[in-house]
């Protein structure tokens, strides 16, 4: 996914807003977080018996029960006043593979827990009030400071203003997205109100907030209220605010109001440097706007990259050049770095196959690999694993691919193609230990760090000055003093973790799923880290089948995707996998082990039969 615009879908018209909306928690004019009550959902079928059954299962998707601290499988429950009956938890698992179209599903799984328990009590007993009936349509929540969940902080909130877009990108990811990201038109009043309750709720220094439940974020800056939003949230908290925008909103005007709420980076899809070729793949009406924005960046001191989305229209040939065409226009106005994302669409998107994939990206990664050498700043590719994928020591190796303009690492001397061989002394032999060591260098209170790199002619010493850097260089936005890398690679703990989950519940047959692009260096681990030798252990790919078209990410899979890999895998072998295994990635998003269309981990377990793990780590969409 690569892109942050959508269709277009204007605000109703609003009456003007005073921009001091300062309230306290509790205050009776904020927001209320209202939720519907759907009478014809099915739950006036089940009777008085089926209820308890009903509330268990629906809690199973939110906890996992235990016993004397490990996990137990349930799949059903047996009446205390009838021992005899004994009820089935999941029988209807052979359903068709659902879609969510409610972002509760994903975000914050209690409140869909709360209406299935209100609309199943309904269908077996009625409200009063009075001793009169009572009817009811829907819920809100008490105590909003209750709700709090650690999330992105200020991003989490200024997402919320980034439901609209004023654009209709014809490569727009949005168009593709699962139904629960489909964004829903809302009163920018209203939306106005529910983000300045966010605020007041917020808790600056852990990132607790309320709940997201914004889909895909769109154009923040054409919020009519976002100058008021920014003033709100730069009031309650001094982190840095990352604005992602289309450009079309980027007036000298808009510029420098901006500067008045840094920290701040904003991150630029200028797409294309050709005013034709933006005006006609975003469908600007107005390129020039965003094409002088960047100059304007630059002389505000307003720190920003720039996204490019390459698109092979009208041909393959004509997307590369203007590819390297919009490097070099970027490049001048100083970015701290220029994104470059791979192209890539789902079967909602388009049935029809829009281009070959691996020559597209192929080409586009040949591309910038070469204009690296001409650029002052870094060009970094997305995903960037697609670049060294197939050489696991590449993936493993401490080496830049650019340091940012004016940072530590560029002011020591640090250069493109230089390896890090050491940091203060301490021997760096991988990249996930290099990019370890930098953060821990960066959370010290160190002014000056030593690092070795090595470099054709031979080894070199060089000293960064932590406190040294100037424009577009932020630290508190990029890490590393500056030094950047293709990705952030493949964590070292993976295989020491398969291997203890796979000793705790003394597994003989292993199942692992893995991705395209993770799969070499997974497999490298595996072997650096031998297993004994009874224990099988099996790797397999499932297909992005739930969001087609030519979706090959691992981060990107659904339990649907899960459930048939395992289906497919069972045909072709003539044993059972004792244990399942799979990187958290695909479940990460939500923070309650949820796809994106809702579904939780649990149901592969529920349906195959067979346990199933998590790999702990952060998805790797780079």
């Amino acid at each position: 996914m690569s892109s942050v615009n959508m269709i277009p879908r204007p605000y109703f018209e609003d009456p003007k807003v005073e921009t001091d909306r300062t309230k306290k928690p509790g205050d009776v004019s904020e927001y209320q977080f209202r939720y519907p009550i759907n009478h014809d959902s099915g739950m006036n079928q089940l009777s008085l018996n089926d209820l308890p059954a009903r509330h268990l299962r629906a809690l199973l998707d939110l906890i996992s029960p235990t016993w004397k601290g490990e996990e137990v499988r349930v799949d059903g429950c047996r009446s205390l006043g009838e021992p005899g009956w004994v009820h089935p938890l999941f029988s209807d698992e052979t359903r068709e593979v659902s879609q969510s179209d409610n972002r509760l599903d994903i975000y914050e799984p209690r409140l869909i827990y709360i209406r299935t328990l209100i609309e199943s009590l309904l269908s077996v007993v009625e409200f009063e009030n009075k001793k009169e009936p009572l009817q009811i349509d829907g819920f809100r929540i008490k105590k909003p400071g209750q709700w709090l969940r650690p999330g992105g902080g200020a991003a989490d909130i200024l997402a919320q203003a980034a439901t609209h877009c004023n654009l209709n990108c014809r490569f727009c990811y949005n168009l593709g997205s699962p139904p629960a990201f489909q964004n829903i038109p809302r009163q920018a009043e209203e939306e106005f109100q529910e983000i300045l309750t966010r605020i007041d709720y917020y808790v600056p220094g852990s990132k607790l907030g309320i709940f997201p439940t914004v889909g895909s974020p769109c154009e923040m800056l054409s919020q009519p209220y976002i100058l008021e939003i920014l003033a709100a949230l730069r009031r309650k908290t001094s982190e840095i605010f990352r604005i992602p925008t289309n450009g079309s909103q980027l007036t000298p005007e808009i510029i420098q109001a901006l500067v008045l709420f840094q920290p701040l980076f904003v991150d630029i899809s200028l797409i294309s440097s050709s005013a034709d070729r933006r005006r006609w793949l975003m469908r600007d009406p107005h390129p020039e706007t965003a094409l002088s924005a960047l100059a304007a960046l630059q002389a505000a001191r307003l720190p920003y990259s720039v996204v490019i989305v390459p698109w092979p229209f009208s041909s393959v040939k004509e997307m590369v050049e203007d590819l390297e065409r919009t490097v070099a226009f970027s490049d001048r106005y100083s970015p701290a770095f220029i994104q470059i994302s791979l192209p890539g669409y789902s079967e909602r998107f388009s049935q029809k196959t829009l281009f070959d994939r691996e020559e597209v990206w192929t080409r586009i990664k040949d591309r910038t690999q070469h204009l690296r050498t001409k650029t002052k700043c870094p060009l970094i590719l997305r995903p960037g694993l697609f670049e060294e994928y197939l050489d696991p020591a590449a993936v493993d190796a401490s080496r830049l691919i650019g340091v940012i303009k004016n940072s530590p690492a560029d002011r020591a001397g640090l250069v493109m193609g230089d390896r890090l061989t050491s940091i203060n002394g301490l021997p760096i032999k991988t990249r996930p230990q290099a990019l370890a060591l930098f953060r821990m260098v960066q959370g010290s209170r160190l002014e000056r760090v030593s690092v070795t790199v090595a470099r054709p002619r031979g080894p070199a010493d060089l000293s960064l000055e932590l406190n040294h850097f100037d424009y577009p260089f932020d630290p508190a936005i990029v890490p590393y003093a500056g030094c950047v890398f293709p990705s952030s690679g493949i964590p070292l703990e993976w295989a020491e973790q398969i291997k203890n989950m796979i000793m705790r519940v003394q597994a003989k047959e292993v199942l692992i799923f893995t991705s395209t692009l993770v799969r070499p260096t997974l497999e490298k681990r595996i072997r650096d880290n031998p297993f004994p030798a009874e224990i099988k252990l099996h790797l397999r790919i499932p297909s992005n089948r739930c969001l087609g078209g030519n979706i090959f990410m691992g981060d990107l899979l659904m339990v649907e995707d899960f459930i048939e890999a395992v289906k497919e895998f069972l045909k072709e072998n003539q044993r059972t996998p004792d244990l399942i295994l799979i990187p958290s990635s695909p479940f990460h998003l939500s923070g309650w082990g949820r796809d994106l269309n809702g579904r939780v981990y649990t149901e592969i377990e529920r349906l195959t039969g067979i346990p199933v793990g998590l790999i702990e780590g952060d998805p790797i969409f780079d």
